[in-house]
């Protein structure tokens, strides 16, 4: 079985942690990191030993990435969520998953009805 490819979206301070554990575990890869601040993304992926970095637009367009990690604010999990599962990604995300009961039920089911799976930090 080959390592499950990540992508990273949103380099904030949380995403040292995320960087330095994931590489503890041999079935996983880190891809690719992406935020807005694309020099930020660049600099943590190069902290890292990240091969890639960019946009949230390029984690989700690459072809290696399995699982992208939503490390955003809160106010746009959601969307984000959402725009990784239109891309056929399973979704790991910081919490909450969304900030609203309506929204948040619509994105498991977008989940659920694209074969993917979403998951979030406790």
């Amino acid at each position: 079985m080959s390592a499950v490819g990540i992508g990273l979206i949103g380099a904030g301070v949380i995403s040292d942690t995320y960087l330095e554990n994931l590489g503890a575990f041999p079935d996983t890869e880190v891809l690719i990191v992406g935020d807005l601040d694309t020099e930020r993304a660049a600099a943590q992926a190069a902290k890292h030993g990240v091969p890639a970095s960019g946009t949230g637009d390029d984690v989700l367009a690459h072809p290696g990435v399995d699982l992208v990690i939503n490390l955003t604010i809160p106010a746009v999990h959601v969307e984000v969520s959402r725009a990784a599962i239109a891309a056929g990604k399973h979704v790991w995300t910081e919490k909450p998953i969304g900030l609203d009961r309506d929204a948040t039920r619509a994105l498991l089911a977008q989940a659920d009805a694209a074969g993917v799976r979403i998951g979030s930090a406790p």
